[in-house]
């Protein structure tokens, strides 16, 4: 099988030749060993939008600069009610930033946000992922992708942890009607979504339940799943999320949810939930780790192994991907995806409960 073939047929609960290995595009640096890679199976995760949005009376402005020994970059959105900024702290890896201010500071911020909610429209664009999919061919699968959900927009977004905790107790009028409106906006996007040619779509939430909690999970999350869910369902497309924090509690209204797939979840020990405790719950749901990222840094023989028991915890049946949705560093990193490459060829086509010859 080609990766795109494995990783689809991994995703659809469809047998493979073996449990398939991927990264997203910009963690598998180039070179000797990422060929060799490559040639031996691994594949890419490429996630593309396939809604474009576009504000017709929203302008957004950035000024870069350095300072304390850091790059900064500062957004200003600016619209006909006011203008709310963020700053981002960049050179994190893989090209990441980090918020250190985020856009809502007060409540009048919170007429600016919907303000540019209201503004936006939406759009299909279908021509870019068309465009991914024939210039990544058979080296991996593209799946579509819509961002935040609108919760998780606003607490990761828009206003940090402390913010919305405060604001969700203290100020429910404004959160809950910018939450309200995300929601109605929503709903058009999951429409052109369902007619996208993407038959995988993920909400790339980040969700952890340390955060969140399962009250609010079940309350304000799940009914945006469950919405977008049953219009891709009617089309045949399949809906997964990008949850990749502590999911224990969550646990049981991940299995009731209309979610097909389970994407960037992290094992134990970084994890809170083991991937014999998500499969035994979450049954016919297809599961893609994020590689343990602890064990990266482990001797190959324990590498090897650790890769053996998530195989075994797996077990029985197909819908399970080993990927990388996290960058690991730069001294371990071939050795690492060697080992468990290695491993999953020698293991065979399915978790079977009982360890391969472990080859490594």
């Amino acid at each position: 099988m080609t990766p795109r073939k494995r990783i689809l047929a991994a995703l659809r609960g469809e047998p493979v030749d073996f449990v398939p290995l991927c990264a997203y595009p910009g963690l598998l640096p180039r070179g000797e060993t990422e060929r060799w890679l490559r040639n031996e199976g691994m594949g890419f995760f490429h996630r593309i939008g396939v809604v474009n949005a576009e504000s017709r009376h929203v302008t957004t402005t950035s000024t870069t600069y350095w300072e304390d020994g850091r790059w900064w970059v500062r957004n200003t959105v600016s619209t006909p009610v006011g203008e709310v900024t963020e700053l981002l702290r960049t050179g994190g890896g893989y090209g990441t930033s980090l918020r250190c201010e985020f856009f809502i500071k007060r409540l009048e911020d919170y007429r600016v946000l919907e303000f540019m909610v209201k503004d936006t429209v939406y759009s299909p664009c279908p021509e870019a992922f068309h465009e991914a999919e024939k210039t990544l061919g058979e080296d991996g699968a593209v799946i579509g992708n819509l961002g935040y959900s609108p919760l998780q927009q606003m607490l990761i977004l828009w206003m940090g942890p402390e913010r919305f905790a405060i604001d969700y107790f203290e100020h429910p009028d404004e959160f809950f009607s910018l939450y309200e409106l995300l929601c109605r906006r929503h709903e058009e996007q999951y429409d052109i979504a369902a007619e996208s040619p993407a038959e995988f779509i993920e909400y790339g939430d980040n969700v952890t339940a340390d955060m969140v909690g399962l009250e609010r999970f079940q309350k304000y999350v799940v009914p945006c799943y469950n919405r977008l869910g049953e219009r891709l369902h009617a089309k045949g497309k399949r809906l997964g999320s990008h949850l990749d924090g502590n999911l224990r509690v969550l646990k049981e209204a991940i299995r009731d949810s209309e979610l097909d797939f389970i994407e960037a979840y992290n094992p134990p020990p970084d994890g809170d939930l083991s991937v014999r405790e998500a499969r035994e719950c979450w049954g016919p749901k297809s599961i893609v780790i994020n590689f343990t990222s602890s064990i990266h840094w482990r001797p190959p023989a324990e590498i090897a192994a650790h890769t053996r028991e998530l195989l075994e915890h797996a077990a029985p049946g197909t819908g399970f991907i080993i990927s990388v949705t996290e960058n690991i560093p730069d001294p371990v990193w071939q050795e690492s995806l060697s080992t468990i490459l290695r491993v999953l060829r020698d293991y065979g086509p399915v978790p079977k409960g009982s360890a391969g010859s472990g080859r490594a």
